[in-house]
């Protein structure tokens, strides 16, 4: 099943913001940084959420991203 919706939100994180007790779902390791993602019910670092095919970082390509059998892509991906 194919489910498309925009799924990546900046938000404000940094010492005491948002972020500050968050683990990001990619590498595990503690956001403190000034932006973190959100996508798929867990927050990222903004260099961590991939397109699990092509590697592109999606916080840098697109503001929106998608999602097929628990894996994260990119549009391009998607469609293929």
């Amino acid at each position: 099943e194919m489910v498309e919706a925009p799924t990546v939100a900046v938000m404000g994180g940094g010492a005491g913001g948002p972020g500050a007790s968050r683990s990001c779902a990619g590498c595990g390791g503690r956001i403190s940084d000034r932006f973190l993602l959100f996508s798929m019910e867990r927050y990222w670092h903004t260099r961590c959420l991939k397109c699990s095919c092509c590697h592109a970082q999606l916080g840098e390509y697109s503001s929106i991203c998608y999602s097929k059998g628990g894996m994260i892509l990119c549009k391009n991906d998607y469609i293929r």
